[in-house]
């Protein structure tokens, strides 16, 4: 396991007086979502994929990332999205689960933010049913107004491949 990626995967950078916690917002599908920065590797171009017989439905197949076999997931297919169209992925993630690489499929990079604790609100304070993969949701200055605010939906990388 990597030393850097813990368990609480939004966990506050050790040289971070406030708590703040560095997450690398994607576009997966029509929605964006954040990976703790500390856990993503690697951003790459699509390379060559090999698919896997019988693989579930949201393993795309595997890559070889400098003759390291990676399995590549459909973000979208694993949380169960519907996407309107089936649009080939721009941008590949390495992202360390704290057991292995797994490369995540992603639409394109956004941004790193610097989020701040009140910012955040963690799947187990919202009360509601959600998915294996998801820390929670976080606000972030909209891009398109000055004044709004989007949502991140908040992805535990350890629990990717999980299932």
């Amino acid at each position: 396991m990597s030393p850097t990626v813990q368990r609480a995967t939004l966990a506050p950078h050790s040289d971070s007086e406030t708590g703040a916690v560095a997450v690398l917002a994607v576009l997966a599908g029509n929605e964006a979502y954040g990976f703790p920065l500390s856990a993503v590797r690697e951003i790459l171009m699509p390379p060559p994929l090999t698919e896997v017989p019988r693989a579930p439905g949201h393993i795309l197949g595997v890559v070889t990332v400098r003759g390291q076999i990676i399995t590549l997931v459909d973000l979208p297919k694993l949380l169960h999205l519907e996407v309107e169209q089936e649009d080939p992925y721009g941008r590949v993630l390495l992202i360390d689960n704290g057991e292995e690489l797994i490369g995540v499929a992603v639409d394109h990079v956004i941004q790193v933010y610097r989020m701040e604790p009140d910012q955040i609100e963690y799947a187990s304070a919202m009360g509601a049913e959600l998915s294996a993969f998801v820390v929670g949701v976080g606000r972030v200055p909209s891009a398109e107004s000055s004044d709004g605010e989007d949502m991140l939906i908040l992805i535990d990388p350890v629990s990717l491949l999980g299932e």
